[in-house]
């Protein structure tokens, strides 16, 4: 059963920002676009479970504060896997090892929806 959540009015998220919000439990990261589309990920990254509102966010692409993975914001879609640590880029070789064998995943996507300046996600 899908469930209809407000997670915040429009107006409260600023335009490409990451906001973090809890929903039943569930940390959700809610971007809003410089073109005024909002889009929610879970807060975490698909590498490790670590949370991602400390990630940098440049038009739909995030990135991951950790390990440097990039997704788009919006579908989950993993851009680039593993390129580094804390922002230092790593050659390919180290790349691998960084990624723990694991192999690329996108994000976990929520959609939204907005009613006059009420933002909901479906859970």
């Amino acid at each position: 059963m899908t469930n209809k959540v407000k997670v915040g009015q429009l107006s409260n998220f600023e335009s490409g920002t990451l906001n973090t919000v809890s929903v039943e439990g569930e940390s959700v990261l809610i971007a809003k676009l410089a073109d005024g589309r909002v889009c929610a990920v879970k807060n975490q990254c698909s590498h490790l479970p670590l949370p991602l509102n400390r990630g940098k966010l440049e038009g739909e692409l995030i990135t991951c504060p950790w390990h440097n993975s990039q997704f788009n914001v919006c579908s989950g879609k993993n851009i680039d896997w593993v390129m580094g640590v804390a922002g230092v880029k790593m050659p390919d070789w180290s790349r691998r090892l960084i990624a723990l064998g694991r192999d690329a995943q996108d994000l976990t996507t929520y959609e939204v929806h907005i009613e006059n300046d009420d933002v909901f996600i479906l859970l």
